[in-house]
């Protein structure tokens, strides 16, 4: 029972980092065909800055959330509860999640013909 949560942990956060690079090949695949065919990806400017100023809060996020994983496995009694194979897990968890969400928000479908295969 002891690796069950880091083997679901990592294999959650091996599939965010994979999701975030599908997503940013998709993204630029179709802004390769809008640039080809004359149009441009139209975004609203205060839009597109709402989004761009989440991007430091998130990788802080992972790095703070991390930060309190491993303080907080090695200065306390959680290495009764958690392996460090839990531990690994939830660190692949935190820091998938944090790359899912830089790419979400750097690489804005906004715009863009996305029916297309990349």
């Amino acid at each position: 029972m002891r690796y069950y949560l880091g083997a679901v942990c990592l294999i959650i956060g091996v599939w965010y980092i994979y999701a975030a690079i599908n997503h940013r090949k998709k993204v630029l695949a179709a802004r390769e065909r809008a640039a080809a065919s004359g149009h441009e990806q139209k975004i609203d400017p205060a839009l597109a800055s709402v989004g761009t100023t989440m991007l430091p809060f998130y990788a802080m996020y992972g790095a703070f959330a991390s930060l309190l994983l491993v303080g907080g496995y090695f200065l306390s009694d959680l290495k009764l509860y958690l392996s460090v194979v839990d531990l690994f897990g939830l660190l692949v968890l935190v820091v998938g999640y944090s790359v899912f969400m830089v790419m979400k928000i750097a690489y804005s479908k906004l715009g863009l013909d996305m029916s297309q295969p990349a």
